[in-house]
Protein backbone atom coordinates (compact mmCIF):
# COMPACT_ATOMS: atom_id res chain seq x y z
CA UNK A 1 0.00 0.00 0.00
CA UNK A 2 2.30 2.32 0.49
CA UNK A 3 4.29 2.41 -2.98
CA UNK A 4 0.60 3.81 -4.52
CA UNK A 5 0.13 5.99 -1.98
CA UNK A 6 3.55 7.37 -2.39
CA UNK A 7 2.99 7.77 -5.84
CA UNK A 8 -0.26 9.21 -5.39
CA UNK A 9 1.15 11.45 -3.70
CA UNK A 10 3.82 12.62 -6.14
CA UNK A 11 1.61 12.66 -8.75
CA UNK A 12 -0.65 15.12 -6.79
CA UNK A 13 2.62 17.51 -6.46
CA UNK A 14 3.30 17.20 -9.95
CA UNK A 15 -0.62 18.02 -10.91
CA UNK A 16 0.17 21.23 -8.41
CA UNK A 17 3.31 22.19 -9.66
CA UNK A 18 2.67 21.54 -13.87
CA UNK A 19 -0.77 22.90 -13.69
CA UNK A 20 -0.39 25.62 -11.16
CA UNK A 21 2.93 27.11 -13.04
CA UNK A 22 0.65 26.74 -17.02
CA UNK A 23 -2.16 28.40 -15.08
CA UNK A 24 -0.37 31.42 -13.57
CA UNK A 25 2.21 31.53 -16.83
CA UNK A 26 -0.77 31.94 -19.04
CA UNK A 27 -2.51 34.39 -17.36
CA UNK A 28 0.23 36.63 -16.42
CA UNK A 29 1.83 36.22 -20.31
CA UNK A 30 -1.82 36.76 -21.62
CA UNK A 31 -2.50 40.13 -19.78
CA UNK A 32 0.81 41.25 -20.90
CA UNK A 33 0.16 40.46 -24.54
CA UNK A 34 -3.19 41.87 -24.28
CA UNK A 35 -1.75 45.23 -22.79
CA UNK A 36 0.53 45.15 -25.66
CA UNK A 37 -2.12 44.88 -28.27
CA UNK A 38 -3.80 47.58 -27.03
CA UNK A 39 -0.52 49.75 -27.91
CA UNK A 40 0.32 48.25 -30.51
CA UNK A 41 -2.80 47.91 -32.55
CA UNK A 42 -2.23 44.73 -34.03
CA UNK A 43 -3.89 41.50 -34.66
CA UNK A 44 -1.70 38.40 -33.71
CA UNK A 45 -0.58 40.01 -30.04
CA UNK A 46 -4.36 40.13 -29.57
CA UNK A 47 -5.50 36.85 -30.73
CA UNK A 48 -2.52 35.12 -28.96
CA UNK A 49 -3.42 37.00 -25.59
CA UNK A 50 -6.91 36.46 -25.71
CA UNK A 51 -5.95 32.41 -26.14
CA UNK A 52 -3.91 33.00 -23.32
CA UNK A 53 -6.32 34.04 -20.89
CA UNK A 54 -9.39 32.38 -22.13
CA UNK A 55 -7.94 28.66 -22.81
CA UNK A 56 -4.91 28.82 -20.74
CA UNK A 57 -6.11 30.86 -17.82
CA UNK A 58 -9.80 30.80 -17.60
CA UNK A 59 -11.17 27.43 -19.38
CA UNK A 60 -8.71 25.39 -17.53
CA UNK A 61 -8.68 26.56 -14.69
CA UNK A 62 -12.61 26.04 -14.31
CA UNK A 63 -12.80 22.74 -15.89
CA UNK A 64 -9.64 21.68 -13.27
CA UNK A 65 -11.50 22.87 -10.35
CA UNK A 66 -14.83 21.86 -11.27
CA UNK A 67 -13.57 18.15 -12.90
CA UNK A 68 -10.77 17.61 -10.99
CA UNK A 69 -11.39 19.61 -7.50
CA UNK A 70 -14.47 19.52 -7.20
CA UNK A 71 -14.99 22.77 -5.66
CA UNK A 72 -18.32 23.67 -6.97
CA UNK A 73 -21.68 22.37 -5.70
CA UNK A 74 -24.02 20.79 -8.13
CA UNK A 75 -25.72 22.75 -10.13
CA UNK A 76 -22.38 25.13 -10.24
CA UNK A 77 -19.57 22.15 -10.91
CA UNK A 78 -21.92 21.68 -14.56
CA UNK A 79 -22.23 24.88 -15.62
CA UNK A 80 -18.12 25.81 -14.40
CA UNK A 81 -17.91 22.80 -16.94
CA UNK A 82 -19.56 24.36 -19.59
CA UNK A 83 -18.10 27.34 -19.49
CA UNK A 84 -14.56 26.44 -19.28
CA UNK A 85 -15.41 23.93 -22.82
CA UNK A 86 -16.71 27.46 -23.88
CA UNK A 87 -13.66 29.54 -22.82
CA UNK A 88 -11.15 27.20 -23.90
CA UNK A 89 -13.22 26.72 -27.48
CA UNK A 90 -12.91 30.32 -27.98
CA UNK A 91 -9.43 30.12 -27.19
CA UNK A 92 -7.87 27.34 -29.28
CA UNK A 93 -10.46 29.45 -32.33
CA UNK A 94 -7.85 32.21 -31.28
CA UNK A 95 -5.09 30.22 -31.39
CA UNK A 96 -5.17 29.11 -35.25
CA UNK A 97 -6.60 32.96 -35.97
CA UNK A 98 -3.23 33.57 -34.74
CA UNK A 99 -0.99 30.93 -36.74
CA UNK A 100 -3.16 31.54 -39.67
CA UNK A 101 -2.37 35.52 -39.42
CA UNK A 102 1.16 35.15 -38.70
CA UNK A 103 2.32 31.78 -41.03
CA UNK A 104 -0.35 31.18 -43.57
CA UNK A 105 -1.97 35.03 -44.15
CA UNK A 106 -2.35 34.90 -47.53
CA UNK A 107 -3.20 30.98 -47.84
CA UNK A 108 -7.47 30.61 -49.15
CA UNK A 109 -6.81 26.59 -47.39
CA UNK A 110 -5.93 28.32 -43.70
CA UNK A 111 -8.61 30.55 -44.53
CA UNK A 112 -10.81 27.59 -45.27
CA UNK A 113 -9.65 25.83 -42.48
CA UNK A 114 -10.04 28.62 -40.02
CA UNK A 115 -13.88 28.68 -40.52
CA UNK A 116 -14.20 25.15 -40.78
CA UNK A 117 -12.53 24.93 -36.80
CA UNK A 118 -14.99 27.62 -35.61
CA UNK A 119 -18.32 25.89 -36.79
CA UNK A 120 -16.40 22.64 -35.37
CA UNK A 121 -16.03 24.04 -31.85
CA UNK A 122 -19.36 25.52 -31.96
CA UNK A 123 -20.87 22.42 -32.27
CA UNK A 124 -18.50 21.18 -29.54
CA UNK A 125 -19.52 24.44 -26.82
CA UNK A 126 -23.54 22.96 -28.27
CA UNK A 127 -22.29 19.21 -27.35
CA UNK A 128 -20.46 20.45 -24.04
CA UNK A 129 -24.46 22.48 -23.47
CA UNK A 130 -26.22 19.41 -23.80
CA UNK A 131 -23.57 16.64 -21.53
CA UNK A 132 -23.45 19.70 -19.19
CA UNK A 133 -26.30 21.38 -18.52
CA UNK A 134 -29.16 19.19 -20.07
CA UNK A 135 -27.72 16.25 -19.43
CA UNK A 136 -27.54 14.11 -22.36
CA UNK A 137 -26.20 10.31 -21.77
CA UNK A 138 -27.06 9.36 -25.45
CA UNK A 139 -27.48 10.99 -28.34
CA UNK A 140 -25.75 13.44 -31.01
CA UNK A 141 -25.10 16.21 -28.50
CA UNK A 142 -23.69 13.59 -25.87
CA UNK A 143 -21.15 12.70 -28.50
CA UNK A 144 -20.10 16.25 -29.44
CA UNK A 145 -19.73 16.71 -25.68
CA UNK A 146 -17.20 14.35 -25.37
CA UNK A 147 -15.33 13.90 -28.43
CA UNK A 148 -16.04 18.17 -31.01
CA UNK A 149 -14.42 20.24 -28.53
CA UNK A 150 -11.08 17.96 -27.21
CA UNK A 151 -10.70 17.59 -31.09
CA UNK A 152 -11.10 21.09 -32.02
CA UNK A 153 -8.49 22.00 -29.52
CA UNK A 154 -6.20 19.01 -30.66
CA UNK A 155 -6.32 20.44 -34.12
CA UNK A 156 -5.90 24.11 -33.06
CA UNK A 157 -2.57 22.95 -30.82
CA UNK A 158 -1.05 20.64 -33.43
CA UNK A 159 -1.52 23.42 -35.89
CA UNK A 160 0.12 25.68 -33.83
CA UNK A 161 3.42 23.36 -33.21
CA UNK A 162 3.82 22.89 -37.09
CA UNK A 163 4.06 25.51 -38.47
CA UNK A 164 6.56 27.43 -35.85
CA UNK A 165 8.61 24.28 -36.08
CA UNK A 166 8.39 24.70 -39.58
CA UNK A 167 9.60 27.93 -39.40
CA UNK A 168 12.31 27.27 -37.37
CA UNK A 169 13.60 24.44 -39.38
CA UNK A 170 13.65 27.22 -42.77
CA UNK A 171 15.59 29.68 -40.65
CA UNK A 172 18.16 27.19 -39.69
CA UNK A 173 18.90 25.98 -43.06
CA UNK A 174 19.47 29.53 -44.26
CA UNK A 175 21.68 30.19 -41.50
CA UNK A 176 23.91 27.43 -42.06
CA UNK A 177 24.36 28.92 -45.37
CA UNK A 178 25.17 32.64 -44.68
CA UNK A 179 21.65 33.58 -44.41
CA UNK A 180 19.45 35.16 -41.84
CA UNK A 181 22.20 34.83 -39.50
CA UNK A 182 21.31 37.34 -37.03
CA UNK A 183 17.80 35.88 -36.29
CA UNK A 184 19.09 33.42 -33.97
CA UNK A 185 16.73 34.70 -31.28
CA UNK A 186 13.61 34.62 -33.78
CA UNK A 187 14.10 30.78 -34.66
CA UNK A 188 14.65 30.07 -31.00
CA UNK A 189 11.56 31.76 -29.75
CA UNK A 190 9.70 29.64 -33.06
CA UNK A 191 11.39 26.66 -31.35
CA UNK A 192 10.12 27.42 -28.04
CA UNK A 193 6.40 28.35 -29.25
CA UNK A 194 6.31 25.09 -31.55
CA UNK A 195 7.45 23.24 -28.38
CA UNK A 196 4.87 24.67 -25.79
CA UNK A 197 1.94 24.26 -28.19
CA UNK A 198 3.11 20.79 -29.07
CA UNK A 199 3.37 20.17 -25.21
CA UNK A 200 -0.94 21.00 -25.17
CA UNK A 201 -0.78 19.10 -27.84
CA UNK A 202 0.33 15.91 -26.34
CA UNK A 203 -1.87 16.54 -23.31
CA UNK A 204 -5.20 16.75 -25.36
CA UNK A 205 -4.16 13.51 -27.04
CA UNK A 206 -3.46 11.87 -24.27
CA UNK A 207 -6.92 12.59 -23.01
CA UNK A 208 -8.52 11.33 -25.92
CA UNK A 209 -6.84 8.00 -25.61
CA UNK A 210 -7.82 8.26 -22.19
CA UNK A 211 -11.90 8.59 -23.06
CA UNK A 212 -11.51 5.90 -26.41
CA UNK A 213 -9.80 3.72 -23.23
CA UNK A 214 -13.06 4.40 -21.73
CA UNK A 215 -11.98 6.70 -19.27
CA UNK A 216 -13.48 10.00 -18.97
CA UNK A 217 -11.47 11.33 -16.51
CA UNK A 218 -7.38 11.00 -16.89
CA UNK A 219 -5.90 8.01 -15.52
CA UNK A 220 -3.59 8.39 -11.89
CA UNK A 221 -1.11 6.52 -13.90
CA UNK A 222 -1.13 9.69 -16.43
CA UNK A 223 -1.51 12.28 -13.94
CA UNK A 224 2.20 12.56 -13.48
CA UNK A 225 2.93 12.72 -17.70
CA UNK A 226 0.32 15.09 -18.06
CA UNK A 227 1.83 17.55 -15.48
CA UNK A 228 4.89 17.16 -16.91
CA UNK A 229 3.52 18.51 -20.08
CA UNK A 230 2.17 21.11 -18.50
CA UNK A 231 5.22 22.55 -17.15
CA UNK A 232 6.91 22.44 -19.87
CA UNK A 233 4.16 24.40 -21.55
CA UNK A 234 4.46 26.95 -18.75
CA UNK A 235 7.93 27.10 -19.27
CA UNK A 236 8.09 27.91 -23.02
CA UNK A 237 5.77 29.73 -23.42
CA UNK A 238 7.24 32.53 -20.99
CA UNK A 239 10.27 32.33 -23.23
CA UNK A 240 8.80 32.40 -26.03
CA UNK A 241 7.32 35.57 -25.42
CA UNK A 242 8.78 37.21 -22.68
CA UNK A 243 12.68 36.31 -21.99
CA UNK A 244 14.84 37.60 -19.14
CA UNK A 245 17.47 39.69 -20.19
CA UNK A 246 19.82 37.00 -19.49
CA UNK A 247 18.67 34.26 -21.95
CA UNK A 248 18.44 37.31 -24.82
CA UNK A 249 22.58 37.78 -23.99
CA UNK A 250 23.47 34.67 -25.46
CA UNK A 251 21.77 35.39 -28.56
CA UNK A 252 23.64 38.25 -28.83
CA UNK A 253 26.50 37.34 -28.03
CA UNK A 254 26.30 34.25 -30.75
Amino acid sequence: MEGPRRYGAVSELLGLVGFGSFLAVSLTVGIRLLALARRTRRLPELAIGLQLVLAGALGYGLLTAAESLHVFPDPYGRWASFAGVTAISAGSWFLALFTRRVFRRESAVAHAALLALALWLAFGVYGAWMLQIERAETGGGAWLGRWAAMIGLFVAYAWACFEPLSHHAQLRRRARIGLDAGHAIVANRMLLWGIGTGAVAAITLLHLVAQLAGYYELPESLIGVVSMLALVAAITEWLAFFPPLAYRRRFVRA
